[in-house]
């Protein structure tokens, strides 16, 4: 017999006022992105990247109770200097040019090559201003998930950066780990995502 997984005050929530208050600062200096983990869902959860804390606030309260949210900070990372590809285009909209060089693409290739299950974690500013994101590693769609995705930002203004998701998915790097909590405001102690 299973039993459900006890609820409690005393986990960390996503919408803690620590947690809102690190994740408003982090947006001030740029972008966040991360992964979005359902509740009894199963699988690896989808990709989620934002520009501003009230599409951060809208997605997470949307969510359901129980949903775990790992973020990073894109400019945490970036002083790091753990970034694979940080490019923003800047040629006028009429030139055809790639937002990635060959030489980006051959180091995020790499970095997937390195070992057998790599995967990085891309976001790319948009045509509305949302920022949209994807996860690959090699053994999955590398063209469709990444190269694709990285042509689709080639316009004046747009912006890609590549996280390297395998080597930063450890609590040191996270900006937070906290789950969505009910309306008592209690997280899950377990679960299965």
């Amino acid at each position: 017999m299973s039993h459900a997984p006890m609820w409690t005050a005393a986990g960390s929530s996503i919408l803690a006022e620590d947690t809102l208050s690190t994740v408003r600062s982090a947006l001030e200096e740029g972008w966040i992105g991360g992964i979005h983990l359902y509740y009894g869902g199963g699988g690896s959860g989808d990709p989620v990247a934002f520009s501003t804390f009230g599409a951060f606030h809208r997605h997470v309260t949307a969510s359901k109770p129980g949903d775990l949210f790992i973020i990073w900070s894109v400019a945490r990372l970036r002083r790091q200097g753990l970034l694979l590809v940080d490019n923003r285009f800047e040629a006028p909209s009429e030139i055809a040019c790639p937002l990635l060089s060959r030489s980006d693409l051959v180091n995020v290739r790499e970095y997937l090559a390195q070992e057998e299950f790599n995967e990085i974690f891309a976001i790319k500013s948009g045509e509305s201003g949302e920022l949209e994101a994807t996860m690959t590693d090699l053994a999955e769609s590398y063209e469709d998930r990444f190269v694709n995705f990285s042509q689709k930002a080639a316009e004046s203004g747009n912006a890609i950066c590549v996280l390297p998701l395998t080597s930063i998915d450890h609590h040191e790097f996270y900006l937070t780990k906290a789950k969505r909590p009910n309306e008592k405001g209690e997280v899950p102690l377990g679960g299965a995502y």
